[in-house]
């Protein structure tokens, strides 16, 4: 039997459950809460259940400051950020990304600020960290706020200083692929007093998951401790799946951090950083191999940032060989999903004419787009085999098009 290897996951053994449960029977939600600001040598921390409802709450909770309903985000990034911003009464405005970072295009931001901006909101994308001085100096230049968007990047720093920690507030997910996860989950800190008050007050206001919701958590929690193994990943395959949202959701839901959660959260953040430690060495051996191969783009790394990456982009010169690499990566029996094919101006109706494309960026990225797994259950004999599909791919369909010029 062929082994299996997820496109994403964290291991979390049983003996993590256990003492999770343990913890959360023993001490109050705030040990984590410690734990949390500790790494981000921040005031205020607050948990939700998701990064979502992080989000959602930051934006309630600047509405109380600013009477602007306007928000920047990425033309390609996650697509839920869309309901939460409507959802808080404000507008999303896209911004274009870099071909170059992968990231919001920091040039062009000035283009989409307006009297009515309220906050930008970028996203260290994949883990990949964007220059927060850049965009911090453009806020204040504009008097705007920056919130944060370190769902994908818990562990990456730049200048030795957490990602998150850089904005007027941030926030991180602990979803189930993300780079640390406690199945779901979400986190926010910040500094500013006067945000702070009303984020705690929206926070106290979350209703608790019922005993159902509670039990349902626990079950899945089991299931991926199971899961994030090759051999029960692989026995299991077809039932996995359904733990994953693969769905364009309409809406969302808000409630409470759950004590139990929290512990098994506080154990594992002992051990994070050995996990963090895996993912950038796996990220950085991927950059080092697929440097300078002719028909794939990999993104240009912050030269003063440690990306803990939550997993490796690549984009293809051809989008027609994203599908053909997919599928040759996957036959290995490492499984890498295909991230959203389009992006968030071709998801939603958000008012733009999309046959004079605004973010021709964000559309180029989005059809070319192959992620590959960084998890720690990948290591660098599998990293190689992946990184010599692509090569000797690419040689091959160079030397087809040598010989047979006409059908370029």
């Amino acid at each position: 039997m062929k082994l299996l290897i997820p496109s994403a996951g964290m291991p979390v053994s049983f003996p993590n459950i256990v003492k999770g449960l343990l913890v959360s029977l023993n001490q109050p939600i705030n040990t984590f809460e410690s734990a949390m600001k500790v790494y981000t040598n921040k005031k205020y921390c607050y948990f939700t259940n998701s990064g979502i409802t992080a989000f959602y709450i930051i934006l309630k909770a600047i509405r109380n400051i600013s009477e602007k309903t306007e928000v920047i985000i990425p033309a390609y990034t996650c697509p839920s950020l869309v309901i939460a911003i409507r959802k808080a009464g404000l507008k999303p405005v896209l911004c274009d990304i870099s071909l170059k970072t992968f990231n919001m295009d920091i040039q062009s931001i000035n283009t989409y600020t307006q009297e009515n901006t309220l906050c930008i909101a970028p996203a260290h994308t994949f883990g990949l960290p964007i220059d927060m001085e850049a965009i911090i100096n453009i806020a204040q230049k504009k008097s705007l706020l920056v919130v944060e968007n370190a769902t994908s990047s818990l562990g990456t720093t730049i200048h030795q200083r957490p990602t998150g920690t850089f904005g007027d507030v941030g926030f991180y997910s602990f979803d189930q692929e993300k780079n640390f996860s406690t199945l779901s989950g979400g986190c926010i800190i910040t500094d500013r007093e006067d945000i702070a008050k009303f984020i705690e007050t929206e926070c106290a206001s979350l209703p608790q998951p019922g005993l159902i919701s509670k039990l349902n958590i626990t079950a899945r929690l089991f299931a991926l401790a199971f899961a994030a193994y090759p051999v029960f990943y692989t026995v299991f395959y077809n039932l996995t799946p359904k733990l994953k949202n693969t769905t364009l959701h309409a809406d969302f839901h808000s409630f409470a951090y759950t004590k139990f959660q929290a512990g098994i959260g506080y154990t594992l953040f002992k051990h994070a950083f050995e996990l963090f430690n895996k993912r950038f060495d796996h990220g950085i051996f991927l950059s080092d191999m697929l440097s300078g191969i002719k028909g794939i783009k990999i993104p240009e790394l912050h030269p003063y940032a440690v990306p803990v990456f939550n997993q490796f982009p690549i984009l293809f010169d051809n989008k027609n060989m994203k599908e053909t690499f997919l599928k040759r990566i996957n036959d290995t029996g490492i499984k890498i999903v295909l991230p959203y094919h389009n992006p968030i101006h071709r998801m939603y109706d958000l008012g733009y004419d999309l046959y004079e494309d605004p973010f021709p960026n964000a559309t180029y990225f989005s059809r070319r787009l192959l992620l590959i797994p960084t998890h720690p259950m990948m290591n660098i004999e599998k990293l190689s085999k992946i990184v010599s599909i692509i090569k000797t791919g690419l040689e091959d369909d160079l030397n087809d098009k040598l010989m047979y010029p006409s059908q370029l």
